[in-house]
């Protein structure tokens, strides 16, 4: 008994920093969620969502009001500040890319967390940051852990950010001081979140005619038809936000060509100066 009240005091605690941070910089933005009642009620899912900052987890958790555990590169979580930030302000598990090994803790607790009910796991199927004005490439990762948990997949489009450093400096290589930026550019900025129709891993049309789903080649079968029911609904979203608000290059031309202009004669200091500058 004492024990589950430590841990319940415990987890207040480190819950109580992303709890002010999320709720207050939800304050300095305007955020708008298209179709949000698509989202599973009273249950777990997976949200798929486009990456283009480090801001983006942020972001989402402010707007969505859901408990979500995000994916996140393992070298984001190189020392204790960095740590501390991904684990307890954005709510992110490591991943590891090159040590595969080390996967298998943080796939335990990824199991662990999808067995609970009405918890959200947040993937990014680009993998990494995506500055250019399409969707990149998707992975598989997010429909193969669908398939792996039966969760549904709900994609989650980000529309209207401004972008922020690229990799060719420094403090855009660096996700947690490129996020940080982010957060401080997209301050006060008209942010759409777009919510496609959820889908569902064991669906006829996904699961097809495969009568064992335990065989390899039908659990390969059965990630790629996810994959591509994914992919289809984003560009369905990608075009939605297009046609109501014009694409991101129209909006944004000004402010990007503004924070792109004379980058590589700038010091990082002064990148960041003319970032803060900006203003809708």
């Amino acid at each position: 008994m004492i024990k589950k009240i430590t841990a319940k005091i415990i987890n207040i605690f480190y819950n109580t920093p992303r709890i002010l941070f999320v709720n207050y910089y939800k304050l300095l933005t305007r955020t708008k969620v298209f179709n949000i009642k698509r989202i599973p009620e009273g249950k777990s899912a997976i949200f798929a969502i486009n990456h283009i900052t480090g801001a983006d987890p942020i972001i989402i958790l402010g707007v969505l009001k859901k408990k979500i555990y995000f994916l996140a590169e393992s070298e984001n979580f190189r020392n204790r500040f960095t740590n501390f930030f991904m684990r307890k302000f954005t709510n992110s598990i490591p991943i590891f890319k090159k040590e595969f090994m080390k996967n298998i803790r943080s796939f335990k607790e990824l199991f662990s967390i999808s067995d609970k009910k009405n918890i959200f796991l947040g993937i990014f199927p680009e993998g990494n940051l995506n500055k250019k004005e399409k969707l990149g490439k998707f992975h598989k990762g997010a429909a193969y852990f669908s398939y792996k948990t039966k969760l549904p997949i709900v994609p989650v489009y980000i529309h209207n950010l401004l972008k922020g450093p690229g990799e060719k400096r420094w403090i855009g290589r660096n996700n947690v001081v490129e996020g940080i930026i982010a957060l401080t550019i997209n301050t006060f900025r008209k942010i759409h979140i777009f919510i496609g129709k959820p889908i569902d891993p064991m669906a006829e049309n996904i699961i097809e005619d495969f009568k064992d789903l335990t065989d390899k080649k039908a659990c390969k079968q059965i990630t790629e038809n996810i994959h591509k029911a994914l992919l289809d609904e984003f560009l369905e979203l990608e075009n939605e936000a297009d046609k109501l608000f014009g694409t991101p290059e129209s909006e944004d031309s000004e402010d990007n060509a503004f924070l792109e202009s004379d980058q590589e004669n700038m010091t990082n200091e002064d990148f960041i100066l003319k970032a803060t500058s900006i203003k809708e």
